[in-house]
């Protein structure tokens, strides 16, 4: 959950004290929970994923992770691209999910 509330944290204005101070919170516990060594009780979950307008699931699981090769390779498609490129983009996206890898990335 720390490293899920750090990545909401670097996407959004402010700082941690900011954060205890819009929420309510003291910042001696909110620290501990950035820092993993504590964990907050579900109405303080709650309230920081309605803060950061997600869901309580995506604060505190572990997230996915993408597929770096078809991430790296979709970086690729721009309006410049060949058709035939383009085309080879897809089949290799297409072979990732025929592999059924849950970490392909869907474009």
């Amino acid at each position: 959950m720390a490293k899920n509330i750090q990545r909401l944290m670097n996407g959004h204005e402010g700082s941690h004290r900011k954060l205890a101070a819009d929420l309510g919170f003291s910042y001696t516990p909110l620290s501990a929970w950035f820092q993993g060594e504590t964990y907050p009780r579900i109405d303080k979950i709650e309230m920081m994923a309605n803060y950061f307008g997600v869901s309580k699931a995506e604060l505190v699981e572990r997230p996915h992770k993408e597929n770096t090769a078809a991430t790296t390779i979709a970086a690729y498609i721009d309006d410049d691209t060949p058709e035939a490129e383009r085309q080879q983009i897809i089949n290799f996206i297409e072979n990732l999910k025929r592999r059924g890898s849950d970490n392909y990335v869907c474009l």
